[in-house]
């Protein structure tokens, strides 16, 4: 294992009372199944002001916690028993850390997995000078893949998690509900699939052209007449989502990623569902097969996303970063802390 000296590091830290703070830790240390890597480039996001604002659910944060769960760096530390990745190596890395051990995970299903940890949550996140991490969680990328698309390899494994549950076919009317971060990464996968055409829902007029680059053939903040096949939400309206079985055809899909937060209910009429002949489909977080998935496509080119960083920001000036992810700009895609 390579050593390094001790000395502090600079990390975005909140102790969830609206506070976040650039202060020094202890240099991590690097155990034998691990890596260290140096952040290139973090995104943030709407989780990361919940953490901030004290909005999560006390089970899935652990305070004092340092931000940042979408990112991309370089390794600059590697345990003795890594095989596989050399020094310098560009990474992209899952998360959501499962114990691989219970039933869920046996079934591939980590995302269920019963004892899961995870960056930027349970254990440091990527708002930091150097993170470490367990290295089967890290995932090659490419050097021809821009730093935008890389630090999006985490918001993009959620949304292909989603897809890769709908196991959706060509040729489909989609619609998108919700024009953040998600709902503009899942208009651009929707069209690997060859749809019909794909139509967004949006909240601001000014994300028309954010939806426009993302490949969205029309961009609208309320409901036309027309019907769906497929309706992809990612905004976590409630009223959204209750109204979206008025819009769909029969036999069509509703997939539900947006979170409206614990205990908010919907209202649905039952016979309608069963008339319909509708699926509805839940989905959580990421796999490590949505991993892999997300990974092939970035590094094959299939797949780009260097559009959707709008706003850049160096870590000394995270709080310019933070009030504009807080803000109502727009046109807005993705706020990102770039170290690199």
């Amino acid at each position: 294992m390579t050593t390094a000296s001790i000395c502090d590091v600079k990390a975005l830290i909140s102790n969830g009372k609206n506070d976040l703070n650039l202060v020094d830790l202890p240099e991590p240390v690097c155990g034998p199944d691990d890596l260290i890597i140096k952040p290139q480039a973090i995104g943030i996001c709407g989780t990361d002001l919940e953490i901030i604002h004290n909005k999560m659910d006390p089970a899935y944060i652990r305070y004092p916690a340092t931000i940042g769960h979408e990112w991309t760096g370089r390794v600059i530390e590697i345990g003795s028993n890594v095989k596989g990745i050399n020094m310098g190596q560009r990474v992209v890395v899952e998360g959501l850390i499962p114990c691989n051990n219970c039933h869920e995970c046996a079934a591939g299903a980590t995302n269920r997995c019963l004892t899961y940890d995870e960056i930027g949550f349970t254990r440091p996140g990527a708002g930091s000078e150097k993170v470490l991490i367990p290295a089967r969680m890290a995932h090659l990328i490419d050097e021809s893949v821009s730093l935008e698309s890389a630090q999006l390899a985490e918001p993009t494994s959620v949304v292909t998690n989603a897809y890769m549950k709908a196991n959706l076919k060509p040729g489909k009317k989609i619609l998108i509900v919700g024009d953040g971060t998600i709902g503009l990464i899942a208009a651009t996968l929707a069209k690997t699939f060859k749809p019909k055409f794909v139509h967004m829902l949006g909240l601001k007029p000014g994300q028309a052209e954010m939806a426009k680059r993302a490949g969205v053939d029309q961009f609208m903040t309320d409901w036309g007449a027309e019907k769906y096949d497929f309706i992809f939400e990612a905004a976590g309206s409630i009223t959204r989502i209750e109204e979206s079985l008025s819009h769909m055809e029969r036999g069509g899909t509703l997939l539900l990623l947006g979170y409206p937060g614990a205990g908010v209910k919907a209202a649905f009429e039952v016979g309608h569902i069963v008339n319909g002949d509708f699926n509805i489909i839940g989905a959580f977080a990421s796999t490590h097969s949505s991993w892999v998935k997300t990974v092939s496509m970035l590094n094959s080119g299939e797949l780009d996303l260097t559009y959707l960083v709008t706003h850049r920001y160096k870590l000394d000036d995270y709080q310019k970063a933070i009030e504009t992810l807080a803000g109502n700009e727009s046109p807005r895609g993705k706020v990102a802390i770039v170290l690199d």
